[in-house]
């Protein structure tokens, strides 16, 4: 009974679907990049709020799934990646989108290899492409790139 109670305390409360985590001003800033919607209502960028959400949710949790099938306690962009390809639709429209996957590199220990292998190799977007730290900041910090 008491292992019952320990179980439902580590189960997280369900959020309320009436408050999306996405902000809704950042919502409208997406759904305004398609030159053709002039107006949007607020029940439409709620529903689109709440949509994203709720596929973010649904894709995280897959990807924790795999990444639990594979022993792993972080999930990484392979995890997702098969997470994607498993599901038929989301990979129909998802998997051209992801990234390449990276080829593991046996480095030789040097710094350089240790700063790539962190992450710190930032790659520039092809001209014309706006990066997603371009699109959220602030009208006047945007860079060209």
């Amino acid at each position: 009974m008491a292992e019952a109670d320990d179980e439902r305390q580590r189960i997280p409360e369900p959020r309320s679907p009436s408050r999306p985590c996405l902000p809704t001003a950042r919502v409208k800033k997406i759904v305004y990049l398609d030159r053709e919607i002039r107006r949007v209502s607020t029940e439409a960028l709620h529903l689109v709020a709440v949509a994203t959400d709720l596929f973010l949710g649904s894709l995280a949790d897959r990807s924790a799934g795999v990444a639990k099938e594979k022993k792993r306690k972080t999930v990484r962009l392979e995890h997702l990646r098969l997470a994607v390809k498993r599901h038929r639709p989301t990979a129909d429209f998802l998997l051209d989108s992801l990234p390449p996957a990276v080829a593991t590199e046996t480095g030789s220990g040097k710094p350089e290899d240790k700063a790539r292998k962190k992450g710190n190799d930032v790659r520039e977007a092809p001209e014309g492409v706006r990066t997603i730290d371009n699109f959220f900041s602030k009208a006047g910090n945007e860079t060209s790139g």
